[in-house]
């Protein structure tokens, strides 16, 4: 399972009753209008199989996981992915191994248009039978790199180690390269506002056509540009992630230790319908990473029944706490959201997630 989700915003604390359920206070007429500004334009974005609508100047980030490669994409000019690709080559090709054996095993063109590949050691301190298989492409303004790791018992020959005798597959390089091979030639960039109408995975910067399968995980996420506090997380995985839902988790003495010890208070929790699909929610708030008050909101859909043609969607809103600016980590007192505005905006983006037509 790739449960990544926080763990503040699905505990109870129940100590008195009025921890839970501690609902914010009415919006004032000022924060009626913050809220109104920040869903008058909200845009459909698409990640992995699903949709989801935003504010218009959320900044979205992620990556994809598919098959076990991870791949990510980079706006990019051709220009600028060609001058990488042949720096790549170069510090690959200076690389010298602390052995007999090479460091860079292959490169070359890939399957494609503006496509490369890359089959290296990974570093000089590395068994020789270790391979790193690194994947280039440039498609519609965006680089993707692919990478995923495997082995070669057979070059140098180590087939008289008595692990290796064991396996059924000694060289998994070829495989897998042909799998990073395959990806490279049917991957797409894609524009934040380019929402597909065929079946496929959509990631941030890119797109994979083709049917669902039980080996696809999407991670991402979006920030507020004059919010810089408040940011969503979401994740898709056509994996199971169990059999624990995300409320029956939160009778678990741990989580609401958890909550206690961030002073924390739920505000709202319970089973949502959305489009046909069955959501389960979390909201708190209490203290954040950092030391300053802040939010926690959590939807998950299917997560006890996901596979390929129902995914796993998980979607995580935080508020407050800190703040990265120049590097360096900056506490917050509070966030930029009252609690209010902070579920207002939640309501108005949670209840928008649906399956893409034509995603499956």
């Amino acid at each position: 399972m790739r449960k990544t989700r926080a763990t503040l915003a699905v505990a109870c604390l129940v100590l008195t009753i009025a921890a839970c359920d501690h609902k914010p206070a009415p919006l004032s007429q000022q924060e009626k209008q913050i809220v109104t500004e920040l869903t008058a334009n909200l845009k459909a974005r698409c990640v992995g199989r699903y949709l989801v609508d935003m504010p218009e100047d959320a900044t979205e980030y992620g990556y994809a996981k598919i098959v076990g490669v991870d791949i990510e994409a980079k706006a990019m000019t051709e220009d600028a992915w060609r001058e990488e690709v042949a720096q790549r080559e170069a510090a690959l090709k200076a690389t010298r191994s602390r052995d007999a054996y090479p460091f860079l095993y292959e490169a070359g063109k890939a399957r494609g248009e503006n496509t490369y590949y890359f089959i290296h050691r990974g570093t000089i301190y590395n068994d020789p039978s270790r391979r790193h298989i690194e994947g280039y492409k440039w498609n519609h303004g965006y680089r993707f790199l692919l990478k995923i790791e495997a082995y070669d018992y057979l070059h140098p020959d180590q087939t008289d180690e008595p692990i290796v005798q064991k396996m059924t597959v000694k060289n998994s390089a070829p495989e897998k390269t042909a799998v990073v091979l395959s990806l490279l030639e049917k991957l797409r960039g894609r524009s934040p506002d380019d929402i597909p109408t065929e079946p496929g995975v959509c990631f941030a910067g890119g797109f994979l056509p083709g049917k669902a399968t039980d080996d696809q995980y999407v991670s991402g996420g979006f920030t507020l540009a004059n919010n810089r506090d408040v940011a969503f997380e979401v994740s898709v995985d056509t994996k199971s992630q169990g059999k624990t839902s995300l409320l029956q988790r939160t009778d678990s003495p741990e989580l609401r230790a958890l909550l206690k010890a961030a002073d924390g208070n739920v505000i709202r929790k319970g089973t949502v319908d959305l489009s046909d699909l069955k959501a389960e929610e979390w909201l708190s708030e209490g203290r954040r990473p950092g030391g300053g008050r802040g939010n926690s909101f959590s939807l998950m859909v299917n997560e006890t029944t996901s596979t390929p043609s129902s995914p796993y969607f998980a979607l995580d809103m935080n508020t407050g706490g800190q703040l990265e600016i120049q590097g360096k980590f900056v506490k917050l007192d509070k966030g930029s959201l009252s609690t209010g505005e902070a579920v207002a905006l939640w309501d108005s983006v949670s209840r928008t997630v649906r399956i893409r037509p034509g995603s499956l």
